[in-house]
């Protein structure tokens, strides 16, 4: 067999078996029921804790932690149900999902332009230099065997819980208005941003700094120093939990980085060489991460509410082992942290950059 019927072949059996798993048990691949109550479950934990803020503040301390308390909802709000409705994966009616998505704007991010920065500037090519815009960090961090070592990379898996943790702060207040402006990006150019959009942007900021900031400094009286420190705190434990989740799925030390978004003739391989899945069978993480930490199958088929991933991507292992095509799996989500904060390690000292060019059967991704 060649290698590109090869290829084919397991794209296609992978493919079927997939959908086979929809039509056998006569499901539907959006949301069920209960994605419905992790939904509710989203939109409680995020309205109900905003209002305990005002209803239980009795101290500085009753405050800060019911603060904190609405920023996890943030993020399980964002994980379970933003992700799902900004890739249709919810249902089957558009406005369905656009209804759900918006909940991105009142966590501060704006949805027209996250569409552009993950769906073009990510899922097309994933772990491409100067195409997947998850790699860009201003030169913070080196991410990617192709981009510029600089000296100060050596201490980036040092640095990194800083910089991670000033990922929303930088998201809200600079990144999102950075891109809608600056037309010269690869996936931006030539877009005219509808009217409507500009509105949105700037009323979704208003009022995400309003309800998170503005009313607590009105409202409450615990002086505008500990409010504002307790925003930028919550905010950076936000930023921190949704960095290290995204990022232990594609930049660990087993991960590939293509020379280009065609280097694989079928797309397939190109997410497997380039994604890892991690704590797969734990119901806390599934439940907790809305599937981001099942990314492999997700991936393949975004359109798949992340409520089914799990028995997926067993289906997928299956396949994977049948083909002899490497799958990567950390088991825990500490291993998960551990392996990334290895890569950035060889990443800031150039030695992954010799391991992947010295192997080229990894790079090739196919075992013999």
């Amino acid at each position: 067999m060649s290698q590109t019927s090869f290829e084919d072949s397991f794209a296609q059996i992978l493919r079927e078996r997939i959908n086979n798993y929809f039509k056998e048990n006569n499901i539907s691949v959006k949301a069920n029921r209960s994605m419905k109550i992790k939904m509710v479950t989203g939109l409680l934990w995020w309205s109900l804790s905003y209002l305990f803020i005002y209803l239980f503040s009795f101290d500085k301390l009753s405050f800060f932690l019911l603060y904190v308390f609405h920023g996890w909802g943030h993020i399980f709000f964002s994980f379970n149900v933003g992700h799902d409705a900004l890739h249709n994966a919810i249902s089957k009616k558009s406005y369905i999902n656009k209804l759900w998505a918006y909940s991105y704007d009142l966590l501060g991010v704006n949805t027209y332009m996250w569409r552009f920065m993950h769906h073009q500037g990510h899922h097309s090519c994933l772990n491409v230099t100067d195409e997947d815009m998850s790699l860009e960090t201003a030169g913070f961090f080196r991410l990617s065997d192709k981009q510029k070592l600089k000296p100060y990379h050596r201490y980036q898996h040092y640095y990194a819980f800083i910089i991670y943790g000033l990922y929303l702060l930088y998201y809200v207040f600079y990144k999102d208005f950075k891109y809608f402006f600056m037309k010269e990006n690869i996936h931006l150019k030539g877009v005219k941003h509808p009217v409507s959009e500009w509105i949105i942007l700037f009323i979704g900021k208003a009022f995400y700094l309003l309800y998170m900031l503005i009313l607590p400094l009105v409202l409450l009286p615990f002086g505008w120093s500990f409010i504002v420190f307790t925003f930028v705190f919550t905010l950076f434990m936000i930023g921190l939990v949704m960095s290290f989740t995204f990022q232990t799925t594609h930049i660990i030390d087993s991960t590939y980085f293509p020379n280009h978004n065609d280097e694989y003739e079928n797309y397939v391989y190109h997410v497997f060489a380039t994604t890892a899945d991690y704590s797969v069978d734990n119901k806390l993480s599934n439940w907790f991460f809305g599937g981001l930490n099942i990314h492999i199958i997700h991936h393949l088929r975004s359109d798949i509410c992340h409520i089914h991933y799990q028995k997926l991507t067993h289906i997928l292992k299956e396949v994977a082992a049948q083909y002899g095509v490497t799958y990567r799996e950390n088991k825990t989500v500490y291993s998960a942290f551990k392996s990334h904060m290895t890569a950035l390690k060889l990443l800031g000292n150039g030695s992954l950059d010799r391991e992947i060019s010295t192997n080229l059967n990894y790079a090739r991704f196919i075992k013999n």
